[in-house]
């Protein structure tokens, strides 16, 4: 089915002339609806790119999601590389995987072989060659020795221990991974059982900082300008007050556009990740409910915007935009495990779906800590990173840069901090489930964590990583 969708827009006339059609699934009338979609794209992924048993993944993902996943079963067929999701009185969903995107949840509106056609061309990237941290995955010794002299071996471990004690009601593994990197080596790694150094894990939304880094790549580049009009087609016609929109203002979630972030049914967010082939067009059909600049709303759909910026600047094609994040990003920093899927249309969706290790996600970490640079080459200008560890005017809070989060405390209100007990200077990927990576550059330390918190429960963040940070010691060096 082809649908037109006008958003529902207040500027009917500036939308009318630029409202784009994307395939959609069904439309998602309930919670089980949303239950089949969400578990056949989990699933899929748990099973295909983290390589983990179909009963583990049904188990500790799918009925531990939600109650609406709990009636969910799941049919696999691996010769295909699909993943159907089944319960009860609700239409099935199905995903697709490819071995270098990882998986596609399916509208139904696009064959299989056409998807699979997006990336005849395309293989993942090659496992780590045997060289030294962070490049590789060999141990330094005198790094850590170094590091064991500054540090509180024992806090430490003790810290680490009480983030995996703490479970969630149903029982399930919630931490799966914590990982902490300080003085340039790792001097803490645990894994759950089920899980180790070679399991791609979901970062949910801390996949938008990525997508927001992959940004800064052509910004530097001079491909992308910050305070041009963002290049949306959608909002290029005669009078379309979205047409002033500055990719400045997409990058720090100012835009204006209005955006139901809540994951019910029927909500922006729900209809973009769950029901739309393009959700780049979804979002760009987005009406104007605030002047660009002048209001901060965090938003999903804007980030997906910024990915088919991302997709269209690096040739229009998703073997174009892959190759451009592999060749520019994931293998210079060493990060070898990690991607992003894609939706139908062949856009990578920068704000949910990456996938990488612990130690991947600790390395996109270290190239912020180490100022844009890895393995002895600059990957990003430090006026790109200024720029992102810069506080949005437009938010009544310090707290969110472009595309990471900051923990900055207020000025009118001393102290407050969205992880009150851990070190001001500290900023942060952040995802659904509790998955946060934190960079706390007076420690000169990297933190991960990676879970699966499920709906309506809680990893308390600031207890747990301000327990870690306090045994670390302060950087040895002052951080520049």
């Amino acid at each position: 089915m082809i649908r037109h969708s006008t958003g529902g827009s207040l500027l009917a006339l500036a939308l009318a002339t630029s409202a784009p059609a994307f395939a959609a699934a069904p439309p998602i009338a309930s919670a089980d609806d949303l239950g089949t979609a969400v578990s056949a794209q989990i699933a899929c992924a748990g099973i295909f790119v983290a390589n983990r048993a179909e009963a583990d993944v049904l188990r500790d993902d799918i009925h531990a999601l939600a109650p609406f996943t709990k009636a969910v079963t799941l049919s696999v067929d691996r010769r295909a590389g699909t993943v159907t999701a089944f319960a009860p009185g609700t239409p099935t969903r199905t995903a697709l995987h490819r071995p270098a995107v990882g998986c596609t949840l399916t509208t139904g509106d696009v064959p299989l072989t056409a998807l699979k056609a997006q990336t005849a061309r395309l293989k993942p990237l090659s496992p780590l060659s045997a060289r030294p941290w962070p490049q590789g995955d060999q141990p330094v010794p005198a790094l850590q020795a170094a590091a064991e002299t500054h540090l509180d071996r024992a806090a430490l471990d003790a810290a680490v221990q009480a983030a995996f004690d703490e479970q969630n009601v149903g029982g399930y593994p919630d931490t799966r991974a914590i990982l902490v990197v300080q003085g340039g080596t790792i001097v803490a790694e645990r894994y759950a059982p089920g899980f180790n150094q070679n399991t791609r894990m979901l970062g949910w939304s801390a996949t938008k900082s990525i997508m927001g880094t992959l940004v800064g790549l052509l910004v530097d580049d001079g491909v992308l300008k910050l305070d041009a009009p963002a290049p949306v087609p959608e909002w290029k016609g005669a009078g379309d007050p979205r047409g002033a929109i500055t990719l400045r203002q997409l990058l720090t979630m100012s835009s204006g556009l209005a955006f139901v972030e809540s994951y019910k049914p029927g909500n922006d967010s729900i209809r973009m990740l769950f029901e739309a082939g393009d959700m780049g067009a979804l979002a760009a059909a987005s009406p104007l409910e605030h002047a660009p600049g002048t209001f901060w709303s965090y938003s999903s759909g804007t980030t997906n915007l910024l990915s088919r910026i991302v997709f269209e600047a690096t040739g229009g094609t998703l073997e174009g935009m892959t190759r451009f994040a592999q060749q520019r990003l994931f293998e210079p920093a060493g990060m070898r495990s990690a991607l992003i899927e894609p939706d139908e249309s062949g856009v990578l969706v920068g704000s949910s779906y990456g996938y990488a290790t612990a130690r991947d996600w600790a390395r996109y970490g270290l190239l912020h800590l180490n100022h844009g640079q890895a393995g002895g080459k600059r990957l990003l200008s430090q006026e790109w990173l200024d720029f992102a560890l810069t506080p949005t005017p437009a938010s009544p809070r310090p707290s969110y840069g472009a595309q990471l989060w900051l923990n900055r405390a207020e000025a009118t209100e001393a102290g407050r901090k969205v992880l009150q007990d851990v070190p001001p200077d500290a900023f942060m990927a952040m995802g659904h489930n509790h998955q946060i990576v934190a960079v706390i550059p007076s420690q000169d330390a990297v933190i991960v964590r990676l879970g699966w918190t499920p709906e309506g429960q809680k990893f308390d963040w600031n207890k747990h990583l301000s327990r870690i940070a306090a045994a670390l010691a302060p950087a040895v060096e002052p951080v520049k």
